[in-house]
C-alpha cells in the first residue's frame, strides 16, 4: 500500500520568493485600522436557489489572520470592539472586499443611503448565475 502524504498550501514554497505562502501572508500588514467604517458588497449565488445579497457599511473592530497567514477583518455595525465582540461581528473579510468610506455630513446623517445600481439588481434575464 502506498503511504498518503497531505500538503498544507500554506506550506508550499512560493517559487518567485523562495518563501512558504504563509511566510509571504506573514509579512503582510493589516491595512486598515480598527475603527475604520467600510463598505461591504456581496453577491454570492449557492446553487439550486440560494443566494444571499448584501450591501452594508460597517466598522472594523478587529484584525486577526487566518491559517494561512492571510490578514483578515471583523467588522460590526457598533463601533465599540468592545461591545461589538465576539458575538455582534461578522468575521473573514480580506482588505480587497473592503472598501474604506469617507465620514461625510451625509453618511453621518443618513443622507448618503447605500443603493444597488439598477443591472445589479435586475440581471439580465439570460445571464447565468455565478458558477
Amino acid at each position: 500500500m502506498m503511504p498518503t502524504h497531505f500538503f498544507y498550501i500554506h506550506d508550499i514554497v512560493n517559487p518567485i520568493t523562495g518563501k512558504t505562502y504563509k511566510e509571504d501572508n506573514l509579512e503582510k500588514n493589516h491595512n486598515i485600522p480598527i475603527g475604520t467604517l467600510v463598505e461591504l458588497k456581496s453577491d454570492s449565488w449557492f446553487g439550486n436557489g440560494a443566494c444571499w445579497k448584501f450591501h452594508a457599511r460597517m466598522w472594523v473592530v478587529k484584525h486577526y489572520r487566518d491559517c494561512d497567514g492571510t490578514p483578515l477583518y471583523s467588522v460590526s455595525r457598533w463601533r465599540d470592539p468592545t461591545f461589538a465582540l465576539p458575538f455582534r461581528s461578522h468575521n473573514g473579510f480580506t482588505e480587497e472586499r473592503l472598501k474604506i468610506v469617507e465620514l461625510t455630513e451625509e453618511i453621518i446623517t443618513g443622507r448618503d443611503n447605500l443603493h444597488w445600481d439598477e443591472e445589479e439588481i435586475y440581471p439580465s434575464p439570460t445571464a447565468s448565475p455565478p458558477a
